[in-house]
């Protein structure tokens, strides 16, 4: 290897830093906000790499500096090698990957103890300095650190080499790293870093809020270096509380030390006012110099579960009130960084989309994430449910592997106020051997375990989709479905059976229900295998349908983000967002609205369909889980109607006054509600007032009215002649009528499909004096906005995006004469397509309402057609010259938005 001479005249490697001096540092800000010491350095960027997919590096010694092995490649460090941002993108490589990059510790750190950081590293890592090992590290998703201090010299540059092995053991916990889910995240994941401290240091710190005592109790575990008198300070920059201060004999080694810190009318941590407390740590020796210090934080909050005002089933408790946990699941990925956030602004970008979005909280799902993560709920004000990565099989490997992964976690992010309990095992992953005594009562230890560890949260076992719990905590269940009748009967079923000693959702024998929160962590319309469909109204109707129940303290959406394949989420996996439509029935009406504190709702079909002319009757309630107390509250109700022809009108007003009970769920008597007496579309929207009359949410049902229309109506001075889209006499587009009824025409890219229109015998041809056409229309896409096209199925309808649209022009002709000629901007699905949704076809899917008026000159033509054959033809065309050659939907009067048949209008002289 070739070498250079410094200026002492000592021979030292060619450098191996790669890191541009003009190149932005990725990820640069301290990795522990909430462990935080002034003298750190940051090594994120340019590393040089190397795969070593025949295990020969430690054989043929590429650790030593003298090795002339060529680090081939280059990856940026902390993302994944798997990754687009590492440079790198192997998504195909399981195996050792080798790090080297070249490390200088600086001069103002002499004397001082240098560390050496690893946010996380998965799964094993090897660490060599000039060719010496500095140690190993088993677990993919902890930290660890090294003692570098005998090891380097100020100013002086040494080489560091880090071997990374990952092949995604079944044993190790691993989360969704596996074949039939997502892409792996191998090696550096997070940030490395080199920290100096004294000659003592303060190793780690509990902190746990005493609300009752009206402070914080610290457990300090410091290492000293030799016995004597130290002094440990406590201070708030702030001044937010009086300095703590205690001088203790230490002996050598590490050693517990615990304070208490008193607090003057402490500020409680809520989501609604996320308070936190900052501190600084100081430990100094025995002749008054400081040894080390550290800034931290902590949150007056306390997280319990109990009864409330006398009833038989338990709330999680917040600060000593019921929280009702409105929630997402959080799976922390990124199509760029896969497990590594390309930015800190990105995690706090995603923690505030939870926020925007009215949720209070997130279940970080199989993943010990990002510390800045959590620090971001902290600062935020988001609770979460903190799961641990599952591994794939039970065996004496896999339990000590998960044990050290849970116990590294925990002392990790113990003071994280956000955290409000830790789940150990999703879905029984993992857990294999379920079925068996050994297992569960090991599962049940593993509880008693974290409740030791950390008796200040709640702890639940597993979090389950086979009713299978051991001993939990939270009473928790999961559940994909998409149909109402079916959701609401297993929900009641779910409550029904929810009481102590039952068996219901728990394994039996001596595992059985006691009193805890029944929480729903789990569900859906659009389950993962479902595909790339629109979520907006099972979204809607299944959270109602939770929030029905009093005894169900909360539930967890699937899910914040897309993920690669599954397409279920509030937002893309490029976090763009989508369209729900919520707002087209009830202005103003958003996620918020369905996510909201305080709710009301409709016990009934999120769209039934009923008669002309007949009484709706519809039961409201209204969950008051808000902070405050709506009291003497008010529904008000809206009758809106579309017609036959498109029109809107306001049928019926109303309001129904209502006193809401705090933490609970109050029925606010049946609504009887008349429905016009012809076909249509009526949404039924719904308000909720407060006392002061301010709205605090909003909601909807729809009601299909329905009856056969004509095929020929005379209206005022016009004759409506209506055609379905299936009844076409020709087409260029193979099979393009769709569903058992043929409700909807469709065809993808350029086409043609005519319609003959047969008009009444007696019409005089000369009385013709115009001519509309009113029809629903779209793009008709296939398969081309499917985000993971390796993963689509022939059913996959994506939900509206605003920034991914997908236009088509239409030209529209009668008796082969142009009328128009429109561009369709996009072939969308969300909440406004209910009628699609009511008759499961194409899901969501609608068009765009169009009223031609028809030329002069077409209309002549017309006449001149009418008089010879008592029809005219109507031709849908997408040229294979145009621009936007998006294909063609036609919706008829029960698919779509509308409840509109494609229809010839014909204005005849009195």
């Amino acid at each position: 290897m070739t070498t250079h001479q410094n200026r002492g005249g000592e021979p030292r490697p060619q450098s191996t830093s790669l890191q541009d001096e003009t190149m932005q540092l990725p990820r640069p800000e301290h990795p522990r906000p909430n462990w935080h010491r002034e003298l750190w350095l940051n090594l994120n960027g340019a590393w040089q790499f190397a795969f070593d997919p025949r295990l020969e590096g430690e054989h043929r010694r590429w650790y030593r500096p003298e090795n002339d092995h060529p680090f081939e490649q280059q990856i940026v460090v902390p993302f994944p090698w798997e990754s687009k941002l590492s440079g790198v993108a192997r998504k195909d490589y399981l195996g050792a990957g080798w790090y080297r990059r070249e490390i200088t510790m600086p001069r103002a750190w002499q004397g001082q103890r240098v560390w050496l950081h690893f946010g996380a590293v998965d799964w094993h890592a090897r660490v060599w300095l000039n060719g010496r090992p500095i140690g190993e590290h088993e677990g993919g998703y902890t930290p660890f650190a090294f003692d570098m201090t005998p090891y380097l010299q100020p100013d002086v540059p040494a080489q560091l080499v880090v071997r990374a092995f990952d092949v995604c053991d079944a044993t190790t916990p691993l989360g969704k790293q596996v074949p039939r889910w997502y892409n792996h995240s191998s090696g550096i994941w997070q940030t490395v870093w080199l920290e100096a401290t004294g000659a003592g240091r303060i190793v780690r710190a509990y902190i746990t809020p005493d609300l009752a005592g009206g402070g914080a109790r610290v457990r300090l575990t410091l290492q000293v270096p030799a016995a004597g008198q130290y002094r440990v300070v406590l201070k708030s920059p702030d001044a937010a509380f009086a300095p703590v201060e205690q001088l203790v004999g230490l002996g050598n080694g590490e050693q517990e030390l615990a304070l208490e810190i008193p607090l003057d009318a402490p500020r409680l941590w809520h989501p609604e006012g996320p308070h936190l407390y900052h501190m600084a740590i100081g430990l100094f020796g025995q002749d008054g110099a400081p040894l080390d210090r550290v800034t931290t934080y902590f949150g007056m909050r306390s997280i319990s579960t109990g009864r409330w005002n006398g009833r038989s089933y338990e709330y999680v408790l917040l600060n000593g009130e019921p929280v009702y946990l409105r929630g997402a699941l959080d799976q922390a990925f990124h199509p760029d960084g896969l497990h590594t956030y390309p930015s800190d602004d990105a995690i706090r970008a995603d923690i505030q989309l939870a926020r925007d979005a009215g949720l209070n909280t997130l279940r970080c799902h199989i993943k010990v994430n990002d510390p800045r993560y959590y620090y971001w709920a902290d600062r935020l004000g988001v609770l979460v449910l903190s799961d641990l990565p599952s591994p794939a099989i039970d065996t004496a490997a896999m339990r000590q592997n998960w044990e050290a992964t849970f116990r590294a976690a925990l002392d990790r992010d113990f003071n994280h106020p956000s955290i409000i309990t830790w789940v150990l095992f999703n879905e029984t992953w993992g857990l294999d051997q379920h079925q068996t005594k050994d297992s569960q009562d090991w599962l049940a230890r593993m509880v008693r375990l974290a409740k030791t560890l950390d008796p200040t949260r709640p702890v639940e076992d597993n979090s389950p989709i086979r009713y299978d719990h051991t001993a939990t905590d939270l009473n928790s269940w999961h559940y994909y479905i998409d149909d109402y009748p079916t959701v609401r009967a297993h929900v009641e079923r779910v409550v029904n059976e929810t009481f102590p000693g039952s068996t219901f959702n728990f394994v039996g024998g001596e595992y059985r229900q006691g009193t805890q929160p029944l929480l729903n962590s789990e569900f859906g319309g659009i389950s993962a295998a479902h595909g790339d469909l629109d979520t907006s109204w099972a979204l809607k109707y299944q959270t109602m349908e939770l929030r029905r129940h009093d005894q169900i303290c909360g539930y967890v959406f699937t899910e914040m983000t897309d993920v690669e394949w599954e397409h279920n989420g509030l937002v893309n996996y490029d976090r763009t967002p989508k369209a729900w439509g919520y707002d087209t029935f009830v202005p103003g009406m958003s996620l918020r609205d369905i996510f909201g504190p305080d709710v009301v709702g409709a016990d009934c079909p999120p769209c039934q369909t009923r008669a002309p002319g007949a009484t709706l009757e519809v039961p409201l309630f209204v969950s008051n889980f808000g902070r405050r107390s709506l009291g003497e509250a008010t529904v008000r109700w809206q009758l809106d109607f579309v017609d036959r022809f498109g029109a809107r009108r306001t049928a019926s007003t109303g309001d129904v006054p209502v006193r809401a009970r705090h933490y609970g769920v109050t029925e606010a008597g049946r609504l009887m509600v008349a429905l016009p007496d012809e076909p249509g579309l009526a949404t039924l929207a719904l308000w909720l007032l407060d006392g002061g009359g301010v709205i605090v949410n909003r909601n909807y049902v729809n009601v299909e009215v329905y009856a056969d229309s004509p095929a020929v109506e005379r209206i005022g001075g016009a004759i409506a002649v209506r055609f379905r889209p299936a009844d076409c006499i020709h087409s260029t587009w193979p099979r393009a009528p769709i569903g058992p009824h043929a409700l909807k025409f469709a065809g993808i890219g350029a086409g043609a499909v005519s319609y003959r229109v047969a008009l009444p015998a007696d019409l005089n041809p000369g009385a013709i004096r115009g001519l509309r056409l009113l029809f629903e229309a779209s793009a008709r896409a296939g398969l081309a906005k499917v985000d993971w096209p390796e993963r689509a199925r022939n059913t996959d309808y994506p939900q509206t995006e605003p920034g991914k649209t997908f236009p088509t022009d239409l030209t529209i002709r009668l008796d082969g004469r142009a009328v128009a000629t429109i561009t369709l901007p996009d072939d969308p699905a969300d909440a406004r397509g209910v009628l699609s949704h009511h008759a499961n076809l194409d899901p969501g899917s609608y068009g765009y309402l169009q009223e031609l008026r028809v030329p002069p000159d077409v209309v002549a033509a017309v006449r001149e057609a009418v008089a010879r054959d008592r029809a005219v033809t109507a031709e849908f065309v997408i040229p294979p010259e145009a621009p936007n050659r998006g294909g063609l939907a036609l919706y008829g009067a029960r698919v779509g938005a509308y409840p509109v048949d494609p229809t010839l209008f014909v204005e005849i002289e009195a």
